[in-house]
């Protein structure tokens, strides 16, 4: 979590660069503290007073910045308890109509424009503002607008030594306005978004200085023996003379220089090139890897800039070498390759807060778990992020980002205009109400996105985790707006491909997406991934797709549903934290949960039971991609996270609790996996690493109900790297209405276990009606049956742990063995505080939802940060599908 405090950090850090022969005060510090908010219209005084004079703040809402306003008034508890219930529909509207105030103070020491220069550096800001320093009126919302602008302004003539008050009235975005949004994934907060939701910077140098820096890598792919750096920076010289500098660049031991001449006022692009510079061609690169593959390597770049040995500015920059590179294949899908290497992107769509609040430790949390699951991507649509730091996790841990707009500005009714559907649409697949260039738009609209990907490439480049720009989701850019997407990136960051789209579509100018995008986003059964051949199934890159509802754990359920709406579970509060349109309800979920696995008695009933279905549904939607490859190259799951409490798209829930997708997920993704094909009863591996995997062992186990072995068999194989072997074919299941169990290990040639899975199986399956298909699902007319698990012999198990403390975590050891003849079905492990016995969040579990053997024991691990217990050591309570008893340790 070493970056969890970057905003701290670098507030302590700031201004702290100083010149050895020189007492100039260099450096960038961020405005993240001391930020009052108030309604303008609660406020009698105007702009250039607020800004010139002490006033009386008591009644002013204290806040940090990033932060929107109703995030603002939350986290001061202005509305306690925001999330539960319908609270949030609550919440009056109208004083979001108005701007806001956003009011700092800040100082500088020993300021003097004469020798320095100061820019106040805006990473976001939703909508419009107006800008003060000091009484003067810096910026106005005529040319200070639009959510994805990024905007510099020069404030050396304003800016004063010691206090400084900025002011900045905030205005919400109108019908229209090119804003964030969820979409239909969650309600849209009251404010929609106002305020600063990115950093302010203030940025300190002498009279030339230095912006931009971009290093460029290349990789020679046939060995990766060799890669080089291009480097460039924007140097600018802020003075009325003519200035001789000189540019130096460091990259560990590696270093070069220009001397530079510039004339009053000239801001010009500098480059370093490999052919110019020897040096910039590096032998033996420790590259950087996605998840899975390899270390995510990471080197640093000093730029400095001096004029006669006096230090004018310095800039840092973090990369990594690596190469990106695309392809279509022979049935026209988009593939990617990192580093020479073809990668199954394993993804899933991140979101950011319902408030857009920066959490650090949160968002440290979230990428941790990303990475535990296996994953090695995730989709940000909407181009996420209150600042650098979620890139930053990204880019240690190894994680793939597809960064892109989202389809909030594709559809016109989240644009205030009319949707107009067509009869029967709703058996399309789901771009095909939109038009193809999604909403039309004006001259000065084309210009804004635009300018929105400049500035977001700009900003962003320089994360090696970024592996593609996508232009749309559920539409394509028309053809004048994509030549200046493709402008952008030929001029500020030629390293990536582009992507038209994340859906289905065939550009004049770059050819088809290779991308499909049709669902399902609704409870389908686990052999729908392997059976279907024509919507979403595990063909394809699959950018947005997912089997619907996760229902978490009883913990999360009461943080969110007041007591006398638990149950029964379908009502108006329980859909309310649903989705929205064709999603405000989890019928579809519920009505297969019951068939399935019988009607549940009561809340804890069907909140277990729904981590069956969990796991049972996302595990395969994985799994397939991943036997189907390269046939199958990149599925990302709707969706990782939530914004808010809720029922839908998610691994783990908003508090951070694991559902059982998490868990299917996490085994369905293992680089090296033994998987069982649901529609022609194969059993599959796969290797997924770097390295041959020489002489390996499957063992293969059928029980019936009785936990009878009634099929059996080993095979030994060797698997190549990215490779998947179809192993054998289990026999075909008999009796009515009948539950079998598979177990499936895999063992390296030394006898190690290195993947297990574990199946329930009903002789009664699931159909597909394909008679009848909606975009967002394909219904059902047969459920699997596996009410029989409710009958299975009751077991006890016993239960061991251990406890130790590394660094600021516990790490505990479980034991579990299973003494009976029965098999111990779906146990649940969780992690609660010893006082509260409330589960623990965030959890890190190696493994969870797991089934011993009789006779057989296994043992897993849980990690948790000491802060989240108290620092006190944490006790965990098991219970399974059949257990006779709840195990307390």
């Amino acid at each position: 979590m070493k970056n969890t405090l970057r905003s701290l950090s670098l507030l302590l850090i700031s201004f702290a660069i100083f010149s050895c022969s020189s007492n100039k005060k260099i450096g960038e510090t961020i405005l993240n503290q001391g930020w009052t908010i108030a309604p303008t219209t609660e406020i009698s005084a105007n702009g250039e007073t607020l800004s010139s004079s002490t006033i009386d703040v008591e009644k002013w809402t204290k806040t940090t910045v990033p932060n929107t306003v109703m995030g603002a008034l939350v986290d001061a508890g202005k509305y306690p308890d925001i999330f539960m219930g319908d609270n949030l529909a609550k919440v009056p509207s109208k004083q979001f109509e108005s701007s806001w105030w956003f009011r700092n103070l800040f100082n500088l020491d020993d300021f003097d424009n004469k020798t320095e220069h100061l820019k106040l550096l805006i990473d976001g800001i939703n909508y419009r503002a107006n800008f003060w320093l000091n009484g003067k009126e810096i910026a106005h919302k005529d040319s200070l607008f639009g959510a994805f602008r990024q905007f510099e302004l020069d404030i050396s003539g304003q800016a004063k030594s010691g206090e400084n008050i900025l002011l900045v009235e905030i205005f919400p975005p109108q019908v229209r306005d090119f804003y964030m949004g969820f979409v239909d994934w969650a309600p849209t907060p009251p404010d929609h978004y106002m305020g600063i939701f990115r950093e302010i910077r203030l940025k300190r140098s002498g009279k030339v200085s230095i912006d931009a820096s971009f290093v460029a890598p290349d990789v020679n792919t046939s060995d990766l023996s060799k890669a080089s750096v291009t480097i460039s920076t924007e140097v600018s010289n802020h003075s009325d003379e003519i200035k001789k500098v000189e540019l130096h660049g460091t990259i560990e031991n590696i270093s070069f220089k220009k001397v530079l001449t510039l004339q009053p006022h000239e801001k010009t692009e500098i480059k370093f090139s490999p052919e110019e510079f020897e040096q910039l061609n590096i032998s033996n690169p420790r590259l950087w890897w996605p998840n899975g593959l390899g270390e995510p390597n990471m080197y640093a770049l000093e730029m400095k800039l001096t004029d006669n040995v006096v230090t004018q500015d310095v800039e840092n920059t973090k990369f990594g070498i690596r190469k990106i590179e695309t392809y279509l294949n022979d049935k026209n899908v988009r593939g990617y390759k990192v580093n020479g290497r073809e990668v199954l992107i394993k993804s899933g769509g991140w979101v950011d807060d319902l408030f857009l609040r920066y959490m650090p430790e949160k968002d440290a949390a979230q990428i941790r778990y990303v990475k535990e699951m296996n994953l090695n991507s995730l989709r940000f649509e909407g181009v996420w992020g209150n600042n650098q730091h979620i890139y930053d996790l990204c880019d240690e841990n190894g994680i793939l980002l597809m960064v892109g707009w989202s389809c909030q500005w594709e559809w016109p009714d989240y644009l205030g205009e009319v949707l107009e559907k067509s009869e029967g649409d709703e058996n399309l697949p789901i771009n095909e109400d939109v038009a193809k260039y999604g909403v039309k738009l004006s001259p000065d609209e084309e210009t804004l996105l635009s300018d929105y990907f400049r500035d977001q490439v700009k900003w962003l480049r320089n994360h090696p985790s970024i592996f593609t720009w996508a232009g749309g989701s559920d539409a394509m850019p028309a053809p004048s707006l994509e030549k200046r997407y493709l402008q952008t990136l030929e001029q500020y960051d030629p390293t990536r491909p582009f992507l038209v789209s994340a859906g289905d579509f065939d550009s004049d100018l770059t050819g088809k997406s290779g991308m499909k995008m049709n669902g399902p986003y609704e409870y389908v059964p686990p052999v729908y991934w392997y059976e279907d051949k024509e919507l979403g199934g595990a063909y394809g890159f699959n950018s947005e797709v997912g089997p619907g509802p996760q229902i978490p754990p009883i913990d999360a359920i009461k943080k969110m549903i007041p007591a006398d709406k638990l149950w029964p579970a379908e009502n108006e509060i329980w859909n309310f934290h649903s989705g929205r349109k064709d999603f405000n309800t989890m019928g579809v979920y519920l009505k297969a949960l019951y068939a399935k696995l019988g009607e549940p008695k009561d809340l804890e009933d069907l909140a277990f039971k729904a981590q069956i279905m969990n796991y049972e549904a996302i595990r395969p939607m994985f799994e397939s991609h991943v036997m189907n490859r390269p046939t199958s190259t990149g599925v990302v799951q709707w969706m990782l996270n939530s914004p808010w409490p809720e029922f839908y798209w998610q691994l783990y829930d908003y508090y951070l609790m694991p559902t059982g997708a998490y868990y299917g997920t996490k085994k369905a993704a293992n680089p090296v996996s033994v998987m069982y094909n649901y529609f022609d009863q194969t059993i599959h591996l796969s290797n997924d690493t770097q390295t041959d995997v020489q002489n390996v062992t499957a063992d293969v186990k059928l029980f019936d109900s009785n936990s009878k072995v009634v099929f059996e068999k080993t095979i030994t194989a060797d698997l190549a790297t990215n490779s998947t072997l179809n192993a054998l074919k289990i026999p075909e299941l008999e009796g009515e209405n009948q539950v079998y169990f598979l177990d499936l290990k895999l063992k390296n040639e030394s006898g190690e276990l290195i993947a297990d899975n574990f199946y329930w199986l009903a002789t009664k399956g699931d159909e597909m009606d394909w008679n009848q298909r909606y975009w967002f699902y394909t219904p059902q007319k047969q459920y699997a049956d596996f009410r029989a698990l409710n009958n299975l012999t009751k077991t006890e198990i016993e239960a061991s742990k251990e406890v130790s403390i590394i660094g600021d975590e516990y790490e505990v050891t479980l034991k579990l063995t299973n003494p009976s003849d029965d098999i111990a079905f779906f146990i649940e492990a969780e992690l609660i505080n010893a006082d509260s016995q409330r589960a623990v969040t965030p959890v890190f579990w190696s493994d969870n939802y797991i089934s011993i053997l009789p006779k057989e024991s296994k043992t897993i691990t849980v990690k948790c940060y000491k802060k989240d217990t108290g620092d006190k050591e944490p006790k965990v309570k098991i219970k399974g599908y059949n257990l006779e008893k709840v195990i307390v340790k």
